[in-house]
C-alpha cells in the first residue's frame, strides 16, 4: 500500500537546467523494497533526492541482488548513454553460466525522471565502452568456449551496433574438434565487413 502511494506521489517540477552528474549516485539514493519478504528479488526502487525526499518509485521490478544487505550498491549509475548525466542499470538475472541479464533506465534531466530504455535492457553483459564512452558493449556465452560480444554506439539518440564478435568451436565430420572460428562483423558508413579466422587455441 505505501508502495503504491509513493508511485502516485507527485514528482517535484524539475526544469531543463537541472544539474546532473555523470554517477546519478552523487544526485540520488537508490532503495530497494522487496515486495514480500518470501520474494526478496521482485519489488520496487525508491529513489530519494539529496533531501530524502521521493523522487520517484520502480514498481514491478526483478533484482537479482535484492535479497542482499547492500543491494543498493550493486545498482550500477554510471552514464549509459553519454548525456552527462548517470542513469540506472541493475541486473535482473544471472544465468549459471554467468550471462548477465539487465534492466536500463536513462535519466531524462528535463523531467527529472528515470526513464526505461528497451534496447539497452536487451543487451546482455551491458557495460560502457572503456575506449569510447559513446558507446556500449554487451557480452555473453553459450558454452566455454562459445562466446559472442558486441559494440553498440549511440547516434542521434539511438544505439547502433558497430562491431560484433563470436568465438564458436568447430568439428569435422565425425564430430572431432577441429579448430575455433572467430567472427568479426563491423559495420560502418552502411557498410558490413565480415572477417573469419580459425586458430587451435580460444
Amino acid at each position: 500500500m505505501l508502495i503504491t502511494l509513493l508511485g502516485l506521489a507527485s514528482v517535484p517540477a524539475w526544469s531543463a537546467e537541472n544539474r546532473c552528474s555523470p554517477n546519478s549516485k552523487d544526485m540520488f539514493t537508490f532503495i530497494w523494497v522487496p515486495k514480500t519478504a518470501a520474494e526478496p528479488n521482485v519489488g520496487s526502487i525508491r529513489i530519494a533526492d539529496r533531501a530524502g525526499r521521493t523522487v520517484q518509485v520502480l514498481d514491478n521490478q526483478t533484482y537479482y541482488y535484492g535479497d542482499s544487505e547492500t543491494a543498493g550498491d550493486n545498482m550500477d549509475t554510471r552514464d549509459f548513454n553519454n548525456d552527462g548525466c548517470g542513469d540506472l542499470v541493475f541486473a535482473s538475472e544471472i544465468a549459471g553460466i554467468g550471462n548477465t541479464s539487465n534492466t536500463a533506465f536513462l535519466y531524462e534531466p528535463a523531467r527529472g525522471r528515470f526513464v526505461a530504455h528497451e534496447s539497452l535492457s536487451g543487451i546482455m553483459g551491458l557495460d560502457i565502452d572503456p575506449r569510447d564512452k559513446r558507446c556500449v558493449t554487451g557480452f555473453g556465452k553459450g558454452g566455454a568456449a562459445d562466446i559472442h560480444a558486441e559494440r553498440y554506439c549511440w547516434s542521434k539518440g539511438r544505439l547502433v551496433v558497430t562491431q560484433e564478435y563470436s568465438v564458436s568451436p568447430q568439428v569435422d565430420a565425425e564430430g572431432n574438434p577441429t579448430c575455433y572460428l572467430h567472427t568479426t562483423t563491423t559495420y560502418r558508413h552502411g557498410q558490413k565487413k565480415t572477417r573469419t579466422k580459425c586458430t587451435k587455441d580460444l
